[in-house]
């Protein structure tokens, strides 16, 4: 399970590290839809960061339960 949560981890830090360089925001002060705009111009949500930091959180999550070494008390 360590080897799983590491590479969840490093799959989540991919995924936010390519977000952040990919994707720029779209700054409008009178539209407050989430929206991003990539690099040919579209109008993308930001749903790939979102899943990025979420995977990240779960692969860190996943890695600190492997190395607990606490077992439940009958």
């Amino acid at each position: 399970m360590k080897a799983t949560s590491i590479f969840i981890t490093l799959a989540g830090i991919a995924i936010l590290i390519t977000c952040l360089i990919y994707f720029r925001p779209a700054l409008n002060v009178v539209d407050s839809d989430p929206m991003t705009i990539n690099p040919k111009g579209g109008m993308t949500s930001e749903w790939p960061l979102f899943i990025g930091i979420l995977t990240t959180f779960v692969g860190v999550i996943f890695f600190f339960i492997a190395t607990n070494d606490k077992t439940a008390k009958k």
